[in-house]
């Protein structure tokens, strides 16, 4: 089902995203220290969520559905349906984001970063979600080595930032021309996208794709918004309670679990989504399901350990000599990083299954329920007590995942026992 080119293809495209943004930190931080790294991630999180809103929840939905269907047809008309949709939400939720910029400015980043700064992410959100369309697409086809093209135009992005951050370009230089960048890559792929879904063209019944890829827009709007205004309010909330200098410290901790999570991640969209999505409501479902947890969390309890052991060579490097946090911090961090990895094994199985409201509801208690817990427990607030709330919270993400899947399971084959038993 899955080549093994297909699968190096995935590698391929994991680093080359992790490699860019390690490169643009560490330039970050030679050049501005540990409150331009965070003062950067915190833009990065309102293009996220301007993109999210699509590549969360239609997007996934477009590779799920591709996977499952076999009329090239219908594929054609898949695409572009989520085009349409995906651009739509984007567009709408960039427009708020405009409209609030002022407000988020001043509360967000304490009046550290100016409201056009927020226009520009929101703008460079909307082009990522072009580029992700034609990648969801093609991953739907297990077509990764196509995917490892974009993973590629995409990386020029990142080094083109870091050449301005290099120079000595601010803030607002440097998302000048990440906006640029994007906008040329945008342009490009637009026209291919639109040649592909060209073939699908005219068909009557075009509509039906558009209601299925609806069903998915909830889980984008849980999932893209949360996390990143859920990120946005996590280093809000630490700036005031503790400083932009450990808000960069922990970003830099999050970053160096990336490494890991994000590779988690991506060998669990790009290699199992599609598995895991064609094998639903079948006996090989579950075994496709303990593959990918036996694949992902063993290799992932090794590699945080190593970056436990060696965390504070692995943020000199990454970084420079001023990142620096306690063991304690380091352990508890990496050790809810590996919980968050083995929540999401469960949470693309619901995917697969496409139980968008468990994905919704699941999604209030990952991030959105860290920042509720960091508000709860601000007095006396610290690096260690922080890194044991991420902990916490995502004890929590995991337990509800796997028991969703689980009722999912369960609820599919009481449905397939009944449809068997009904007289023909």
């Amino acid at each position: 089902m899955t080549s093994i080119s297909s699968v190096l293809a995935a590698f391929a495209i994991i680093f080359i995203d992790l490699l860019g943004r390690a490169g643009l930190d560490k330039v970050l931080a030679l050049s501005g220290g540990p409150a331009m790294v965070a003062l950067w991630a915190q833009l990065q999180s309102v293009m996220d969520m301007v993109s999210g809103v699509a590549t969360s929840g239609v997007l996934q939905g477009l590779t799920v559905l591709i996977a499952q269907i076999r009329d090239e047809r219908d594929e054609r008309n898949l695409l572009q349906s989520s085009l349409k949709l995906s651009l739509g939400t984007s567009l709408a939720l960039a427009l708020v984001v405009v409209l609030a910029s002022p407000a988020l400015a001043a509360w967000l980043t304490q009046g550290r970063i100016e409201p056009v700064l927020f226009l520009l992410a929101a703008w460079g959100g909307c082009l990522a979600v072009i580029p992700a369309t034609l990648g969801a697409y093609w991953l739907g086809k297990h077509r990764q080595q196509n995917m490892l093209i974009l993973a590629l135009i995409g990386g020029t992005v990142w080094f083109l930032v870091a050449t301005g951050a290099w120079q000595g370009l601010s803030l607002h230089g440097l998302m000048l021309v990440q906006s640029g960048a994007l906008l040329i890559i945008g342009i490009v792929i637009w026209r291919v996208i639109r040649k592909l879904s060209r073939a699908g063209a005219g068909l009557p019944d075009t509509g039906q794709y558009f209601s299925k890829l609806l069903k998915f827009l909830p889980v984008g709007l849980a999932i893209g918004i949360m996390s990143p205004v859920s990120m946005l309010l996590i280093r809000g909330l630490l700036s005031g309670m503790l400083s932009w200098d450990e808000v960069g410290f922990i970003q830099a901790l999050w970053r160096t679990s990336d490494w890991v999570t994000s590779t988690a991640a991506g060998v669990l969209s790009l290699v199992f989504l599609p598995r895991l999505s064609s094998t639903y409501g079948t006996a090989r479902f579950n075994k496709e399901l303990m593959r990918a947890g036996f694949i992902v969390l063993i290799p992932a309890a090794c590699l945080l350990l190593m970056i436990y052991v060696n965390q504070r060579v692995i943020l000199s490097t990454l970084y420079d000599a001023r990142f620096a946090v306690s063991d304690q911090a380091a352990a508890l961090f990496m050790l809810g990083s590996w919980l968050r990895v083995a929540s999401w094994v469960f949470m693309f199985g619901l995917f697969a299954a496409h139980r968008t409201r468990l994905l919704v509801a699941g999604e209030v208690l990952s991030l959105p329920l860290l920042v509720l817990m960091l508000w709860m427990f601000a007095d006396g607030m610290t690096l260690e007590r922080a890194t044991l709330i991420y902990l916490s919270s995502y004890v929590v993400y995991l337990g509800f995942n796997a028991i969703a899947l689980r009722y999912s399971s369960a609820s599919a084959i009481i449905d397939k026992a009944a449809v068997a038993s009904r007289p023909s």
